[in-house]
């Protein structure tokens, strides 16, 4: 049970190393920011490929509006946070 618990952390640290990894290369320039004006779509859905952890081969594809990737990546910043601070000592 403890392998399990262990391996879903893993796959959950992987995968926000991932995001966190790809996200500057999403952002666009300040002045793109307001694009509702230029007619643009000011929310695009943005896909991105992230890889399971312990394969080489796993992808999966994953499709979002940008407030949705931002929501994302907040969520997962704070179950790290979690993670990382709710570590058990030593011995038990």
């Amino acid at each position: 049970m403890r392998s399990k618990g262990l391996s879903m952390m893993k796959k959950l640290l992987g995968l926000a190393i991932a995001l966190s990894c790809t996200a500057a290369y999403g952002q666009r320039p300040a002045q793109d920011a307001q694009s509702g004006q230029n007619g643009r779509d000011p929310n695009p859905t943005i896909c991105q490929s992230v890889g399971e952890t312990g394969t080489r081969l796993g992808r999966q594809r994953i499709c979002m509006t940008r407030s949705q990737w931002a929501e994302y990546r907040r969520e997962n910043r704070l179950i790290i946070e979690r993670v990382q601070t709710n570590r058990p000592l030593k011995g038990e």
